[in-house]
């Protein structure tokens, strides 16, 4: 045209905008906005400005639009909804709504696309009232019949109504609907966690698209929380069954939709189909998104791959998404237990520097994880982390700090950090009372209990649990306080017993030597007896040796899991103790033929901000010539002291030399040793087990507080166990 001499018109200036805009090209569309300022059209024709302001808005331009906005001479309603629907694509609410007020004082008539664009606002960015006021105005305007703007009205309720009924009420009025009004409704239903009238809607559908299906998928995904896990099984079953559906009608899909189908997946914890649904991502292309490689990490670690979640981690890419793939590998270390995986994932983003997000959840993660290592230090660095992050205020952080204190042995940090809490809740009194209950303060928990019912604060189960747990550590018979309290839970406090306040009720009596009673309280219990209950019956008479009471007790445990691992290691045990040998290893051969392995006893003390572990007679720790020299020069001191090696811990029918060998090297002794070795002037010596310290390992510390003047933490499955000066503060 120009070669030709020919002049361009507005209309030609609107067609190569709309080119721009298509194509994305914004340098294009600036040098197409110097043309027209020469030719004059940019002041002289509405229509251009108005094809101008849409270039620099679709290519996110918005300051460049602003600028020409405030500097038009004439506007109409199309150029305000033009730099309105901007504003609210970017997610700048609050610039969109005083501009839709600059609007309103300008007297310029607002249209359907004007209240679409504010209701998309309202529904992301606003409240209630000013939706609803937003609603009142497309009322008065006559505009609420408008499809368009009913479609953002059901938006706006299904995310900030009141209740279902706003969302049904706006549909139900609607003239004229569409795939998109249908759609809301259903989305409505699910955000109200209406599922079942969702898929009604579904079903009386007269057309649906790929958005239907992802509402319906997404809609799977959110109500799995707070419900039963069946449902939620049922749940991500159904979303994959849509999936199917989507692939079979031929259906788009969007990056919405597999992220849909990843979390479906991962509630359906089906590994196989996961293995399947991940290669179709692969195949699909959509695996180099942020947003689904993270889902990716989730679905495989909810559905038994760590080690595939941890390899997709190792080749991770997108720094948008990081934290979300790292928090989610730190979980799935929690959630299976593998505390030190967990804390050595942490501490490596930690130590780089490399944490940029931590929120509530993933602080509280943390500390949990420093409490069930006992590892103090990182604890304390999480809480000095917590009060730079400003999180110290939130009680979920409150309470995981005051549990990991107690959990670390630290019980007076535990008790004033409780103190200062600006607020409260039943978590963090029971976590109080769990830091007591581990130093074994019976007494002491009776009193936070009369605290608290001064304070009118109700118990729950949990806290009934800990408290009946108590009473097997007062400095009294506190038998019949016990039988008094599990009598009001549920007269006085409306919480019926569960099988485990039984069980906790049972040890007490077998601990104060009450066996009578506590066979005459099995015998009464209103429903039968479960494993739980025979374990505590057993170890409270292994305190009080009644071995006629453990055997009946061993029987009945044999009877209701003999699968379980612990029940055969008692049950040899027992045979050791009774001297039948034959028995015993009759037992053990059972295990090994049915692939059953028992818990290996492990300890671990800490060093440098490092854990430090120990099995018996490990010697894989790079020191162990010297832990071993250590603890041999250890031991002598001790003889001297007066320990002698009791054997009757050695469950083997072995000579008495071998005997003493096989005491000698007990983790719990290479782990105090090792902390012995390493610790400086006045540090405490702090352990951590796994199950429970054997009687030969408690007397040998005890020994070994007073040969080196050393104070030894060790907390095994049952508690702390302080040793000073040849005295423990179990009293055992």
């Amino acid at each position: 045209m120009r070669l030709a001499g020919l002049a361009p018109t507005e209309y030609t200036f609107v067609g190569l905008l709309t080119a721009c805009i298509r194509r994305g090209n914004p340098r294009l569309g600036t040098q197409v906005h110097a043309l027209a300022a020469k030719g004059r059209y940019c002041g002289g024709s509405l229509l251009v400005a108005n094809a101008l302001l849409g270039m620099y808005v679709k290519c996110g331009h918005l300051e460049d639009a602003l600028r020409m906005f405030y500097g038009m001479e004439e506007r109409d309603v199309s150029s305000w909804n033009t730099v309105l629907s901007g504003l609210v694509v970017l997610g700048t609410y609050e610039e969109a709504s005083e501009l839709f007020g600059d609007m309103r004082t300008g007297d310029v008539a607002v249209d359907r696309f004007s209240l679409s664009a504010l209701l998309t606002a309202a529904t992301e960015g606003f409240s209630l009232p000013q939706g609803a006021a937003v609603h009142a105005l497309s009322l008065k305007s006559g505009l609420e019949v408008d499809l368009s703007v009913g479609n953002a009205l059901i938006g706006f309720y299904a995310e900030h109504g009141d209740s279902v009924e706003d969302v049904v009420g706006v549909f139900q009025r609607m003239p004229v609907k569409d795939v998109s009004s249908w759609t809301g409704l259903l989305n409505g239903y699910m955000e109200f966690g209406l599922v079942d009238n969702a898929l009604g809607v579904f079903d009386q559908m007269p057309e649906r698209n790929f958005v239907t299906y992802n509402a319906v998928l997404t809609g799977f995904c959110q109500n799995k929380e707070g419900v039963r896990v069946t449902f939620a099984w049922k749940a991500g079953l159904q979303g994959l069954g849509l999936f199917r559906q989507m692939l079979e009608n031929g259906l788009e899909m969007s990056r919405v939709t597999m992220t849909s189908v990843l979390n479906a997946c991962a509630i359906a914890a089906d590994r196989k189909m996961s293995e399947q649904v991940h290669t179709f991502v692969i195949k699909c292309g959509c695996g180099s998104s942020p947003w689904i490689d993270a889902t990716l990490i989730d679905m495989c670690i909810k559905c038994g791959r760590s080690a595939d979640a941890r390899l997709l981690f190792e080749h991770w890419r997108h720094q948008e998404s990081f934290h979300i793939a790292w928090s989610s590998l730190l979980l799935s270390s929690v959630r299976d237990g593998e505390y030190e995986r967990a804390s050595s994932t942490f501490l490596l983003m930690f130590r780089s520097g490399d944490i940029q997000f931590i929120d509530e959840f993933l602080l509280t993660t943390v500390l949990g994880v420093c409490g069930a290592l006992g590892f103090t230090e990182l604890g304390k660095q999480m809480h000095l982390l917590a009060a730079k992050s400003g999180l110290l205020h939130a009680c979920g952080v409150g309470n995981a700090i005051v549990s990991m204190y107690g959990k670390c042995g630290q019980l007076e940090n535990a008790v004033t950090f409780f103190q200062r809490m600006p607020h409260r809740d039943l978590v963090s009194w029971n976590a109080l009372i769990t830091a007591h209950l581990l130093h074994r303060q019976g007494d002491e928990i009776w009193d936070i209990w009369s605290q608290m019912e001064r304070l009118v604060i109700k118990p729950d189960s949990v806290t009934f649990l800990l408290i009946i747990s108590a009473c097997s550590y007062t400095d009294s018979d506190s038998a019949d306080a016990c039988m008094e309290l599990f009598r009001c839970m549920s007269s006085k406090y409306n919480t019926e017993p569960a099988m485990e306040h039984f069980a906790a009720v049972v040890y007490v009596l077998g601990c104060w030597g009450h066996f009578d009673e506590a066979e005459q309280f099995i015998a009464s219990m209103p429903f039968k007896p479960g494993a739980l209950v025979w374990r505590s019956l057993l170890e409270s008479c292994s305190k009080q040796s009644n071995m006629t009471l453990r055997r009946r007790a061993m029987n009945h445990l044999l009877a209701l899991e003999p699968q379980d691992p612990s029940t055969y290691v008692l049950t040899s045990n027992l045979y050791s103790e009774s001297a039948k040998w034959h028995c015993s290893e009759n037992t053990r051969l059972e295990m090994r033929e049915k692939g059953i392995h028992k818990i290996p006893a492990r300890s671990w003390t800490f060093d440098d901000n490092a854990i430090h572990s120990f099995f018996a007679r490990d010697r894989s720790h790079p020191q162990s010539k010297d832990i071993y020299a250590g603890l041999d020069v250890l031991t002598l001191e001790c003889m001297k002291d007066g320990y002698e090696p009791d054997t009757t811990f050695v469950r083997h029918d072995v000579e008495e030399y071998q005997k003493r060998h096989f005491l000698m090297y007990h983790s719990a002794k290479l782990a105090a040793t090792y902390g012995l070795l390493m610790a400086g002037s006045g540090k405490i010596i702090r352990v951590v087990k796994n199950i429970c310290m054997c009687g030969d390992c408690h007397s040998f510390l005890e020994h070994a507080s007073a040969a080196t003047g050393k104070e030894i933490s060790v907390r095994d499955s049952n508690g702390f166990h302080i040793f000073r000066a040849g005295i423990c503060s179990c009293r055992e």
